[in-house]
């Protein structure tokens, strides 16, 4: 008997998730992946049951000290489907009442096609615009944390929306970080996170091309890569009208009640 992982079960359990709104402890131990390529697996199955466009991807864990402590050792990437990917001021309505993580982000619009088959290029020779964003995160599991980085990828990295924003020029990003801030209905919720905390947005896009590479997927010209949290993360629970202000610009969207 062969002891191959078959991604088949896990991503159809995570489908039933998605469509039901719900959340569940953990995958079933005997569908549960065991390694990051089990996962982003299972992660491939879920995204072609979805039937959903990739706009682009997201990313996580990014960080210096996340790369670490995780023992991946570079970001995790997940899809951005094309369905969830929203203009500023939109108002959106989350699947279920769980807390809703709010990340203020950098994304980087992809200048040409990037072959898996082709040599190695830097990260900033790739960006055709540099913009920022909001991604949503809000997992099929209680704590995404808590099942493991595989499980982790399976469930699409934890993506649930992403609000796109203005393009910035790549030179205005430290004044970027330093400016930030992030209300929920006019009161202060978060900055921008700083020392081992802080992500390199090109790093993370290097992470991606490399997971594309071993993974024999190529990231189309017009791709939006979302690179990590900028902003100190926080947990949503109720309404409100989320805005960042930075270098004299807002980007804002509303979260409706469920």
């Amino acid at each position: 008997m062969s002891d191959a992982f078959d991604p088949q079960p896990a991503a159809d359990f995570l489908l039933a998730a998605y469509r039901a709104g719900r959340q569940h402890a953990e995958l079933p131990e005997a569908i549960r992946p065991r390694t990051m390529t089990e996962g982003y697996d299972i992660q491939d199955r879920l995204f072609a049951a979805l039937g959903e466009t990739c706009a682009g991807w997201k990313l996580a864990i990014g960080s210096a000290k996340g790369k670490r402590t995780s023992g991946v050792g570079r970001s995790i990437a997940g899809r951005v489907l094309r369905g969830q990917l929203h203009e500023p001021g939109v108002a959106l309505r989350m699947p279920h009442a769980g807390p809703v993580t709010i990340e203020f982000e950098v994304a980087y619009v992809i200048a040409r096609d990037i072959d898996p088959g082709a040599p190695a290029v830097e990260a900033a020779h790739v960006v055709a615009e540099t913009r920022v964003a909001f991604e949503l995160v809000l997992s099929r599991f209680f704590d995404r944390r808590a099942v493991g980085w595989p499980s982790f990828a399976a469930d699409n990295s934890a993506f649930q929306a992403l609000v796109i924003g203005p393009a910035l020029d790549p030179a205005d990003l430290p004044g970027l970080a330093r400016s930030l801030v992030v209300t929920v209905d006019g009161t202060e919720r978060a900055r921008a996170v700083t020392g081992e905390d802080l992500t390199d947005p090109l790093a993370a896009l290097a992470d991606l091309m490399a997971v594309a590479r071993e993974r024999g997927m190529t990231i189309p010209a017009g791709s939006l890569v979302s690179t990590g949290t900028l902003s100190v993360p926080f947990d949503l629970t109720g309404p409100g009208t989320v805005t960042a202000s930075f270098l004299g610009r807002t980007l804002a969207f509303t979260l409706l009640p469920v």
